[in-house]
């Protein structure tokens, strides 16, 4: 490719950049659905049916707190995870954040952290889980996966549903979905 055609090709690459960002901040509403603690007063506009609802009460109970600031996070972490049989976004999102926190230690939390140490450690669990599978979420098996700290969940849209090319009734099956979750956890006091 000559250097005519690469200047070319940068210059439409960012205008199409340049115009998508902007149609998605005038025009889309955000593709992400969070629930915060700044919006559990009420439930989500989107709580139209009865199993939205219950899984914002469920959420309710973990958002007791405002997220870490950025000057007091110290990392973080992420994963994810999959149930390939069984559809329980439950058990991929427990595996999701198993995989971000299992390859780390952090033996310097109680220096770090003023006044107490782990029972000041504060994690913020952003979970990107697919929306059809949300329904049966359960976030108390969920934060059970971390051994300390006040646990504060964010629920998004996001994951994966992906075909395992077989479905096995005995493994408590419904189809061939495999569903997948993201997490990012956010490490701080």
């Amino acid at each position: 490719m000559n250097q005519g055609m690469k200047s070319s090709t940068l210059l439409i690459s960012t205008y199409l950049l340049q115009a998508t960002l902007a149609f998605h901040q005038t025009n889309q509403p955000s593709l992400r659905t969070t629930y915060s603690n700044k919006s559990m007063s009420k439930l989500p506009e989107s709580a139209n049916d009865s199993s939205e609802s219950v899984l914002a009460e469920r959420l309710c109970k973990y958002q007791h707190r405002d997220p870490i600031p950025s000057s007091n996070i110290f990392f973080i972490e992420l994963g994810f995870g999959n149930d390939s049989h069984g559809q329980s976004s439950t058990k991929a999102a427990i595996r999701a954040c198993r995989n971000s926190i299992e390859f780390n230690s952090i033996p310097s939390i109680q220096r770090l952290i003023p006044n107490g140490g782990y029972d000041n450690l504060k994690l913020d669990v952003l979970l990107a889980v697919p929306k059809k599978y949300q329904h049966d979420l359960d976030f108390d098996q969920v934060a059970n996966v971390f051994p300390y700290g006040d646990v504060r969940f964010e629920l998004q849209d996001g994951g994966m549903i992906a075909p395992s090319g077989i479905a096995i009734e005995r493994l408590g099956d419904v189809g061939d979905d495999m569903v997948v979750v993201c997490a990012s956890v956010t490490v701080g006091h």
